[in-house]
């Protein structure tokens, strides 16, 4: 039988397995049962103790580890695993995972020192074709969630006026960048981004840094925000949970029309686990309203995440994948998630703002106030976010539709809701 050995960053935590009847099941070792703290926890649906956790709860935490989609399909089909058997996927590309989670096969030795192998530009654009970036996955035990084909690199530290190098990670080495590329079904889905993200952090919600590659200008480049370079220059991981591991659900449920969670039920969480629960809550009431400020409609569960920043407490973590769909027409324009009670933003009306105070647990006024400030930014900061990504080389053509749609989105949020703009 399979055995995974569960490690989070550097400390062992337990075993992942499966029982008789084939359910996931995960053990924490009994010297960590004895501690019971959140530092060693697998997941906050998923505490510290003795008895196993088997199913679903086991499920949640590990099945959204892998990629989705198409990408899993070629995942499976490489390593000659089903695409539902979770514990041989992750038994081959585990080790290097979002978050802090690695699982390495019992007996299989986990390296002590991190290997990597230089990648040039040519070798980095090679790697997207095809199902090149599932076989680089596996050459490098490296798993990321999510549809979009991407990988994870270690960027070299820059010195002086040092030109920007990047190394492929084997054997489960630790990565501190993921590089996307644009994608030839959605042409100016990279200044869809670039744009996205600016505007995001625009609306004062903490955000990833978002870059053009510097070693392949048709590639999108963000910073790993649950890596951290240490002062010594290694990299350690920092836990992390995404929407569907915190309230149970798997990666197929991240939209609302598959059983999404609420936001209700992420505030939830929040209250419970966040060390400052206000501040996250308005952050993430600000992120959904600059999501439908932009027209990001592919803002779904897994694109909100939680860090374990100290010993037994969260903070909601730094916005990613910020992208404005609405740009592309044949893209589905419903919220992934509901808001104000829909998931439809011509039904949006100054009453949602009275759902939306329920479902971030914020006062009515509060509300009103915090999606005029968003609204605003984003209308504001517009013109500049597009000048800098135009300096970035950004198609111009692109950039005006950009510019259309984003006004045009915003100004219809700002009346529905009533909140100026």
């Amino acid at each position: 039988m399979t055995r995974l050995v569960v490690w989070c960053d550097t400390d062992r935590v337990g075993v992942l397995d499966t029982t008789t009847t084939n359910e996931l099941r995960f053990t924490y070792d009994a010297e960590v049962a004895t501690t019971a703290r959140l530092e060693h926890a697998v997941g906050v649906r998923c505490p510290v103790r003795a008895r196993p956790y088997v199913g679903r709860d086991a499920e949640c935490v590990f099945e959204n580890l892998l990629p989705e989609g198409a990408l899993r399909d070629t995942l499976a089909q490489s390593t000659k695993h089903d695409v539902s058997d979770t514990l041989g996927l992750l038994g081959a590309v585990g080790s290097e995972c979002a978050g802090a989670l690695q699982l390495w096969p019992e007996g299989m030795e986990r390296p002590r020192t991190p290997e990597y192998e230089p990648l040039s530009a040519d070798a980095m654009r090679s790697a997207f074709a095809g199902a090149e970036s599932q076989v680089r996955a596996v050459s490098g035990r490296a798993s990321l969630s999510g549809a979009q084909a991407k990988l994870a690199l270690w960027r070299m530290p820059q010195t002086g006026g040092a030109a920007a190098r990047y190394m492929f990670p084997r054997n489960g080495a630790p990565t501190t960048v993921v590089v996307k590329r644009q994608n030839a079904q959605f042409p100016g889905l990279l200044e869809a981004e670039l744009v996205g993200m600016r505007l995001m952090r625009a609306a004062g919600v903490p955000t990833a840094s978002s870059e053009r590659c510097a070693a392949d200008q048709s590639a999108h480049e963000s910073a790993r925000f649950d890596r951290v370079v240490r002062a010594d220059g290694s990299v350690g991981r920092l836990h992390a949970e995404d929407g569907c591991q915190l309230t149970g659900r798997l990666s197929r449920n991240k939209y609302a029309n598959h059983g999404a969670p609420t936001f209700q039920e992420l505030v939830a969480v929040l209250d419970r686990w966040s060390v400052a629960p206000l501040d996250d809550r308005e952050s993430l009431f600000r992120w959904a309203v600059a999501n439908a400020a932009v027209g990001n409609y592919d803002a779904h569960a897994k694109n909100v995440s939680v860090m374990y920043e100290v010993p037994e407490r969260l903070r909601l973590a730094p916005a990613y994948d910020v992208v404005v769909t609405t740009v592309f027409a044949s893209l589905d324009r419903t919220f992934s998630l509901s808001f104000g009670g829909t998931t439809h933003p011509q039904a949006l009306t100054p009453a949602s703002v009275r759902v939306a105070a329920r479902e971030f647990r914020l006062p009515e006024r509060r509300v009103r106030e915090l999606a005029a400030v968003v609204v605003h930014a984003v209308r504001a900061a517009l013109p500049g976010v597009l000048h800098e990504v135009a300096a970035m080389h950004g198609d111009a053509s692109m950039l005006e539709a950009l510019d259309r749609a984003v006004r045009e989105t915003s100004q219809a949020l700002a009346n529905r809701l009533g909140v100026g703009g």
